[in-house]
């Protein structure tokens, strides 16, 4: 059920919440805008708005099931009875657009067939970059407060930070890294491209949650969540 929920509590228990918001705030206008006056309303719409959804599901997700929580934003959004911050799905919007135009530049510098071996290439490489950039963003975030990971959770942790976790990093940008180059390249019209990069959504979070829970039985079996 989809709701929207206002905190009269803002800033409660974190740190320096406000700079993390106006940080991500302002890289989402500045590459929003630059998406849209470079590759237009349609495109910019395949590249941010997916990404937001697929977000809201995924978050809504592991807040519901008591993995994290999100204390002292002023409004939160859910589709499944866990809460998130708008910001954070603009956060992850703004993940998916810099670590896949990073993947690209890099990887066509080393290697220009465009085939799909190069989309594999650009996907991974999308997906490493986002896990090097969490290695730093999710302990800072949840010593700061901005995020707060369950003392519950089990298993071997980076700065109290699941491992497990950002194995999610690295399957969430490499399936949407795909599926939007896949979309971008096919043949159909932009409007097209646009209802399929939404429609297929459906298709990319099944592949995502077979793959978060294939290596979390993985990292049980292995004790190391």
């Amino acid at each position: 059920m989809f709701f929207i929920e206002i905190n009269q509590h803002f800033g409660e228990q974190t740190k320096y919440l406000l700079l993390f918001i106006l940080t991500i705030g302002i890289a989402w206008v500045v590459l929003f805008f630059y998406s849209y006056k470079r590759y237009g309303s349609k495109r910019t719409l395949i590249y941010f708005l997916p990404m937001f959804i697929a977000a809201l599901i995924i978050e809504s997700a592991g807040v519901a099931c008591g993995r994290y929580s999100y204390p002292g934003y002023l409004l939160y959004l859910s589709v499944g009875g866990g809460g998130v911050p708008p910001i954070i799905l603009l956060g992850w919007t703004v993940n998916l657009f810099l670590f896949y135009g990073l993947a690209k530049y890099v990887v066509a510098r080393m290697y220009q067939k465009r085939n799909h071996l190069q989309i594999l290439l650009i996907s991974f490489a999308a997906g490493l970059f986002a896990v090097c950039l969490d290695l730093l963003e999710d302990p800072l975030a949840h010593y700061n407060n901005w995020w707060i990971w369950e003392g519950t959770l089990t298993g071997v942790k980076f700065y109290d930070v699941p491992l497990l976790n950002f194995v999610g990093w690295f399957f969430l940008i490499f399936f949407m890294t795909l599926a939007t180059l896949l979309i971008e390249r096919s043949h159909f019209s932009e409007n097209r491209k646009v209802l399929l990069s939404v429609s297929s959504l459906s298709i990319t979070g099944t592949i995502i949650f077979i793959m978060q829970g294939l290596f979390s039985m993985i990292f049980r079996t292995l004790g190391l969540s």
